[in-house]
């Protein structure tokens, strides 16, 4: 999803089929979040908590991304939040599965 969303960002070509592509991720995760909402609520509730707050500001803000950039408007300091967002987002869903792909 990540990269769909830097190729809606940064390319002028397929931008509208890449920002669908990444609304369909947004369904993919959502619903693999749910699946793992009980497992993550028994180890770690307020990690949890914090990673689900997180994961929303984070789609608001690449809608808000993708809505500047289709009026021309999109900023560095957009682009740059979008990407700051997206790495936390990932660094605390890797805490909240204990580390599992790195440890």
């Amino acid at each position: 999803m990540t990269i769909m969303v830097l190729l809606a960002l940064f390319t002028n070509s397929l931008t509208k089929v890449y920002e669908m592509i990444t609304r369909l991720g947004y369904i993919v995760i959502i619903v693999t979040g749910i699946f793992l909402f009980p497992h993550a609520w028994q180890s770690e509730p307020t990690l949890l908590i914090i990673k689900v707050i997180l994961a929303i500001l984070l789609i608001a803000l690449i809608e808000i991304a993708f809505a500047r950039k289709n009026s021309g408007r999109l900023t560095v300091q957009a682009v740059w939040a979008v990407i700051v967002f997206i790495i936390v987002v990932a660094i605390v869903g890797f805490a909240l599965a204990g580390w599992y792909p790195f440890v």
